[in-house]
Formats: structure tokens, sequence, C-alpha cells
């Protein structure tokens, strides 16, 4: 088999892996404009489907926001590759997850791109958002 064939094995393995966690994750992408109640950035989706949340390492920091401090912990959220072009300050939100229901809402930001020459999937470097939003 040849390198493109193994590629595109890879990255069916990936979705069904993603696939079989049930976890899905909807990204959003900031459209400039404001919400005029609650002043939050109104998002457009840019992708809805099957991703995988997880952290190989914890690393968190601790940020000032508002005269308090929070910590701020790194995560990767993982989606199929090709289905969009995912951008830095895209929104994550997870919407399903099967085999962990304490990850079902909770957001994250996108502050990285790794990408890869050969990937199976798109794998994005994100922040824990909640608490202080995005």
């Amino acid at each position: 088999m040849d390198a493109a064939g193994m590629i595109r094995n890879g990255r069916a393995v990936a979705l069904r892996y993603m696939k079989a966690t049930g976890t899905t994750v909807t990204l959003g992408r900031n459209t400039g404009a404001l919400d005029p109640e609650t002043f939050d950035p109104i998002l457009t989706t840019v992708y809805s489907g099957p991703g995988r949340v997880q952290t190989n390492e914890a690393v968190e920091r601790e940020v000032e926001v508002g005269g308090g401090t929070v910590v701020v912990q790194r995560y990767a959220v993982h989606i199929p590759v090709g289905d969009f072009t995912p951008a830095i300050n895209d929104v994550v939100t997870v919407t399903a997850s099967a085999l962990d229901a304490n990850l079902v809402g909770r957001q994250f930001t996108v502050r990285s791109l790794l990408h890869k020459s050969a990937a199976t999937a798109y794998r994005l470097g994100v922040e824990d958002t909640n608490g202080f939003g995005a």
C-alpha cells in the first residue's frame, strides 16, 4: 500500500474512533457582531460533527481576568480532516459525549493549529474557556 492509501486508512480509523466515543462538537467562528442583550460575540457554525477531546499532559497557567485569577487548561480537540478549515479563535462546544457526560456543554477556544503532513485528524490546540468566556 502506498503512503496515500495508508493515510486514507488512518483517517477512516480516526473517524470511526471519534464516532465510537459518541462525542460530537460544533465549531463556531466570530462574525464580528455582538448580541445586543448579552454583548457576547455572535458565532456562525463552521463545523458540526464527530470529535475527540483529550489532553496528553496537564499544562495549565494562571491568567489575570477582571481583577481576579483564573486557571487556563490546554487540551487537544481532534476533528476529521478536510471537513472545513479551522482557524485560531474558533470556539469549540462539546454537544454530546456518550462516555463522559461532564464534557457536554464545555467550551474551548482554538489557540493553535497543529498541522501535520500526514494527519489522520486535525488536532487543534485549545484552551478551556469555561468560567470566563471565550
